[in-house]
């Protein structure tokens, strides 16, 4: 009885040295690589950029490494709604990027991404549906520099 009492003990003392020891944060290569963003000057684009900003979170002391260069365009459709009584507005978004390497100047990767449609609602003002497609697009703009933001990392992981 006497043995297993110890061995229960040393059982729970390494556990708990075990779980405690294993906290250290190991920090990947492409966690170190800075991105600089180049983007057009239109107020989409521009959002656009603020959130892939934010995403790669780049310390601003190391000298960027990669170039990416997006575009974000709109395209609007009119759609039925599911009882047919009414036109929906369907906007979807579509991103180009490329990746260049900025000491060698080669394109690492270059592609365009689609995101799902978003309805927009159907109102009789004009100034309510205006502003249901600008904030369509900004959700839109946000949900793709996320999208971009993991396809980035994982394609620089895969160079790696």
């Amino acid at each position: 009885m006497f043995f297993i009492k110890k061995a229960i003990f040393l059982f729970l003392i390494l556990s708990i040295i075990g779980c405690a020891s294993n906290n250290y944060i190991k920090v990947s290569s492409v966690d170190e690589i800075t991105i600089t963003i180049d983007t057009p000057a239109d107020r989409y684009n521009l959002i656009f950029r603020e959130y892939l900003k934010r995403n790669f979170n780049n310390k601003k002391s190391l000298k960027p490494q990669i170039l990416l260069k997006a575009n974000i365009s709109f395209s609007s459709n009119e759609t039925l709604s599911v009882s047919g009584t009414s036109v929906l507005k369907s906007t979807k978004a579509s991103i180009t990027y490329s990746l260049i390497d900025k000491n060698s100047k080669l394109l690492i990767k270059s592609g365009s991404i689609n995101t799902f449609p978003a309805l927009s609602s159907s109102s009789n003002s004009l100034y309510s549906n205006e502003k249901s497609i600008e904030n369509i697009k900004e959700r839109l703009s946000l949900s793709s520099a996320k999208k971009l933001y993991i396809l980035t990392k994982m394609i620089l992981r895969k160079e790696n």
